[in-house]
């Protein structure tokens, strides 16, 4: 029931500006729950209570329409134009709360239940937001909010292709992603080995260029094509990075 509610709730709010849509944030954390330790799983599930791992991953979203929250909204974020170089934003932004997420997580055994609760909720979702080139994009136009696609006969915008449409169109499932890290190389499963977040921000926005080559401003299946294994292999990498970042701070015998 939990589970249909938190759907409603994502569909009856504005897609816009989300990193991925409830089914990429779910790949994220189904992949990062099987390439955990079964002692880490306990552990995370133990201060998650009921909550999902699944759950947990788009709760910022399905917060979203609580306004109380609405000091997270940056967080999910950040902008750098063409041939600039990251500053923290000074309302926070995603790599600034990924650092200081994870850098609370690793005290949480002096940490309230409540407290870790909400930063692994945090954590999750900006795990699998970092991976999606258009969250670390240009603040000159949104994110891609501003740049409107023509597709089947209606008017989208960028953003909203890579949130949800491609992954709907290519049905990039949980099983296809876990195809996807077997074709990794050696190079690239290391990489998701070490916590690099100004690494990991500048490997998505590599991505850019590609994100951007719509011809005509229209949506078309060779385009989906294209883009359909970087999809599946950033929704792959931002599990197998949040795996890495529960093992370390919840694997440890401290």
């Amino acid at each position: 029931m939990k589970s249909r509610i938190i759907l409603l709730l994502l569909i009856c709010c504005p897609l816009y500006f989300y990193g991925w849509g409830a089914e990429g944030h779910k790949v994220v954390a189904e992949i990062a729950q099987k390439k955990i330790s079964k002692k880490v799983k306990k552990k995370v599930q133990k201060y998650l209570g009921t909550t999902s791992f699944q759950d947990a991953a788009v709760w910022m979203d399905v917060m979203r329409s609580d306004h109380s929250y609405d000091y997270m909204k940056p967080w999910h974020y950040l902008n750098i134009e063409k041939g600039d170089s990251y500053s923290k934003a000074s309302t926070g932004d995603i790599l600034s709360e990924l650092d200081l997420v994870i850098a609370e997580l690793k005290n949480y055994k002096t940490m309230k239940t409540e407290d870790v609760n909400k930063d692994l909720k945090i954590l999750f979702h900006l795990c699998g937001d970092f991976t999606m080139p258009l969250h670390v994009g240009y603040g000159s136009d949104k994110g891609g909010n501003d740049v409107k696609i023509a597709y089947k006969n209606k008017t989208i915008n960028l953003h909203h292709v890579w949130d949800s449409d491609i992954i709907d169109s290519a049905k990039i499932t949980t099983n296809v992603c876990l195809m996807e890290i077997k074709k990794f190389t050696p190079a690239q499963i290391k990489s998701t080995k070490t916590i690099d977040l100004m690494q990991w921000m500048n490997d998505s926005r590599v991505l850019l260029d590609k994100v951007y080559s719509i011809n005509d401003k229209t949506l078309t299946q060779e385009y989906i094509n294209q883009n359909k294994e970087i999809v599946e292999q950033q929704l792959a990498i931002g599990g197998l990075r949040l795996a890495t970042i529960l093992n370390e701070i919840f694997g440890t015998k401290k």
